[in-house]
């Protein structure tokens, strides 16, 4: 008799246990509107900017992630990967190619695109956008190039065990495309 209330009282206990690591794991994990507010908050972007969000579950490397997928009313596009259970931000892109197709000069090749001063220009911009200075950052390859009518720069740097490419418009000075993901990835 002792023996079976012993093994019931064990097993009570050891549900009871299971039953709060339940509780506590479903109670750590973030809403979908979570996401979408903290991938908004970090792209500086309020929600009336927003013309459409997507927002999916997904795994990525065996952690549970929200994919945030959201273009604002002047046709940028974000893309987040933020983790389920903590909502930390694990990647993160940003492309504002159409942007400024209504600003460009069409057809024209600034003087400096290949320059140093350009390059140098594009890497500062690329800075701006990270929050980053130049002594912090290890520079990958930045180039220019010729891509649908106008001429891009196009490089990476690394920090913090973080890549991030990048994109910028020669004429505008401008970062089109952002791309930000562990060098482990």
């Amino acid at each position: 008799m002792n023996k079976k209330i012993a093994v019931l009282g064990t097993g009570l206990a050891a549900g009871i246990l299971c039953a709060a690591m339940a509780v506590n794991a479903f109670a750590a994990q973030i809403t979908e509107d979570r996401a979408k507010s903290i991938a908004m908050e970090d792209a500086g972007i309020s929600q009336e900017e927003v013309a459409f969000v997507k927002v999916k579950q997904d795994y990525d490397d065996g952690i549970r992630t929200y994919e945030v997928e959201f273009f604002t009313n002047d046709y940028k596009e974000y893309d987040y990967e933020i983790d389920w259970e903590s909502g930390a931000i694990l990647s993160k892109d940003y492309d504002a190619e159409y942007a400024y197709r209504g600003e460009k000069k069409r057809g024209t090749r600034p003087a400096a695109a290949s320059s140093q001063e350009g390059i140098d220009q594009a890497k500062a911009a690329a800075l701006q956008s990270a929050g980053l200075s130049d002594s912090q950052v290890t520079w990958g390859h930045v180039k220019a190039d010729y891509d649908d009518g106008h001429t891009v720069y196009e490089g990476k740097f690394y920090y913090n065990n973080m890549e991030y490419e990048f994109e910028v418009d020669a004429d505008l000075g401008t970062v089109t495309e952002w791309d930000v993901e562990s060098i482990y990835d």
